[in-house]
């Protein structure tokens, strides 16, 4: 009689056990699904990730406002060596993105001309799009937002002192052609879409190859820019960028803006129970976007090109 008790007391914890362990297993299927640890109908939870620091008082992005300039300096903007050929162009759960892979070629690189505390090269590590901006300049939003992502050495070995940089700026389709730059950018995000989407239904993308340079800051010299203290827009919110926000906006053609939100909204991949879903974590309403956050009393600079 003690024996059958402990065996159907022991039954009755495995079968427990067993039974948490499914419901975990089933909440890790679930985010692999679609690579999403978090999503944009509900931001305020962000805070309560692992590691985040989403509820600091550095965080990103703000509401910026018209001002005189502060600073006046260029911006010191290198190209490197790389040529469209070398990066990489895919499609995730939060958008579009290019980088550069195995980093076989000098990438581009810039310096913030304010003062010695953001001193140091930083290097083009990726850029991502953002659908509706994060940022708002008077309180106004843009259809999109680009972000330029630049790390320093440190970032790059691995060692103390990592910090970012950004070069932002709002994406307005207000063009009415196509801007040619940005058309190059968006073949490549159509192919990389046709190598991973489940639901093309047998469609075909083809485009010539492309593998000459490109001047990835085409849209950021001689322009004045928003400078302060911030940080990553995305979990975990680390605070180590320095944004340097444009003033005006990037112009691309209202059929670029249809192809790029299509890209970043409707790709679609196999799960791992094979079944073809879309992959974005926007919103209901279609955005990937972060509110803005309170600024702290943080300080503002507005530095303005010497020349244009």
């Amino acid at each position: 009689g003690i024996a059958n008790q402990q065996n159907l007391k022991m039954f009755r914890l495995t079968a427990l056990a067993f039974a948490l362990f499914a419901a975990s297993a089933s909440a890790i299927e679930e985010t692999r699904a679609t690579d999403a640890a978090f999503d944009y109908d509900h931001p305020e939870l962000w805070k309560d990730m692992d590691g985040s620091e989403c509820a600091r008082s550095k965080n990103s992005p703000i509401a910026l406002s018209t001002m005189d300039c502060t600073h006046y300096a260029n911006y010191e903007l290198h190209l490197g060596d790389c040529t469209i050929a070398d990066m990489n162009f895919s499609v995730t759960n939060n958008g579009v993105k290019l980088d550069y892979g195995a980093r076989t070629c000098s990438t581009p690189h810039f310096d913030i001309p304010k003062d010695s505390i953001t001193s140091g090269t930083k290097y083009h590590f990726n850029t991502h799009i953002h659908l509706s901006s994060e940022h708002t300049i008077d309180g106004v939003y843009s259809a999109a937002e680009l972000h330029m992502v630049h790390v320093n050495e440190e970032f790059l070995q691995g060692a103390a002192g990592m910090r970012a940089a950004v070069l932002g700026t709002m994406v307005m389709p207000n063009s009415p052609v196509d801007n040619p730059t940005f058309e190059r950018y968006l073949k490549k995000w159509q192919l990389a879409r046709e190598a991973v989407d489940c639901g093309c239904d047998g469609e075909t993308f083809t485009v010539s190859p492309d593998v000459a340079e490109i001047d990835v800051y085409e849209n950021m010299r001689g322009k004045d820019f928003y400078h302060y203290d911030g940080g990553l827009t995305t979990p975990p919110c680390t605070e180590v960028v320095w944004w340097n926000f444009n003033t005006e906006p990037l112009l691309i053609s209202i059929r670029q803006f249809q192809v790029m939100t299509d890209i970043i909204l409707n790709t679609r991949v196999l799960d791992k129970g094979g079944n073809c879903n879309k992959i974005t974590v926007a919103s209901k309403g279609g955005s990937t976007s972060r509110p803005t956050q309170p600024l702290n009393g943080r300080t503002i600079d507005k530095i303005c090109a010497l020349s244009r």
